[in-house]
């Protein structure tokens, strides 16, 4: 039988700003739901991609400049989205590493150009996946 932690809300004046939440082993308390390792791990990655993909799009921007203001905001949704699927399988020593500050206005294009019918829970297929990472590895 797995343990979840208690906690109880404390409203103070009315005030949300001054909740507090009390962990404590009392009955009357609400139990926490119980987060398995794996899902912790899996969250844990995912946030890990997520913020070294937001940190590449913030390279490519100043790369391309001013060209930068083509892009709508679904395209670098659309880029991040991609990026996060090639994220998967590139090294990530090799990721580090790649000069996301030397990408143009074309290697954006040529990215996005792989991203028919991709949007939230609808990934890429595993060749372009393998074709955007074919672009960023040639990145000098």
């Amino acid at each position: 039988m797995s343990k979840g932690i208690a906690i109880k809300v404390i409203r103070c004046e009315g005030n949300e700003r001054t909740d507090r939440a009390f962990v404590c082993g009392r009955q009357g308390f609400k139990k926490m739901p119980d987060v398995s390792q794996k899902e912790v791990g899996r969250r844990m990655y995912h946030v890990h991609r997520e913020k070294r993909v937001e940190e590449a799009i913030k390279k490519i921007k100043h790369g391309v400049g001013t060209e930068w203001i083509s892009f709508t905001r679904d395209n670098i949704d659309l880029l991040g989205h991609l990026l996060q699927c090639t994220w998967n399988v590139i090294d990530q020593k090799t990721w580090e590493n790649l000069p996301f500050s030397s990408m143009t206005k074309n290697d954006v294009m040529k990215i996005l150009s792989f991203g028919e019918g991709v949007g939230p829970k609808m990934n890429p297929d595993q060749t372009a996946v393998a074709e955007i990472k074919k672009i960023l590895l040639s990145l000098k």
